[in-house]
């Protein structure tokens, strides 16, 4: 049986199911200030002017995240509609990160595969450098490689 067909073959409707959780978002800073007002005003500067989230040595960002906030009860709703609009922007973002995290893990596989950095210091920068990966990771990575493209 095919999953968008009924256990009769009929065509079953499409719907949109959604929920939604009220968050909080909250970034900290590192900020060296003579006082906990002039920090603060420093980080209102900095957020005025879009730089908040530069993560500089002098203002190093330390978190910036999304907390849920308490005592929310998870309630789900549907719409019925003909077909599925095309996906928000925030989708593509969303593989994108996912997609970020994996090629950061394959990475520093790879690495752990590279000669020590100490002994290729030496070598031409036009130098080959020598890495086995398995046929398995090599597919992973190009699987990888094409969800980073598409994003």
């Amino acid at each position: 049986m095919n999953k968008d067909t009924s256990p009769m073959g009929q065509t079953l409707p499409a719907f949109m199911v959604g929920y939604s959780l009220d968050h909080s978002h909250r970034v900290v800073v590192g900020i060296r200030a003579t006082s906990a007002d002039a920090a603060c005003a420093v980080a209102r500067a900095a957020f005025d002017a879009g730089t908040l989230w530069d993560d500089t040595p002098d203002m190093p960002l330390l978190y910036d995240d999304y907390e849920e906030l308490d005592g929310q009860v998870l309630d789900f709703d549907a719409t019925s509609v003909a077909m599925w609009p095309p996906a928000d922007v925030s989708v593509p973002a969303a593989r994108l990160h996912a997609a970020a995290h994996r090629l950061l893990t394959f990475a520093r596989l790879a690495d752990t595969r590279l000669p020590l950095a100490a002994s290729i210091e030496s070598w031409h920068p036009d130098a080959l450098v020598p890495m086995t990966v398995t046929a398995q990771q090599a597919r992973e990575l190009r699987a990888l490689l094409g969800t980073l493209d598409a994003g």
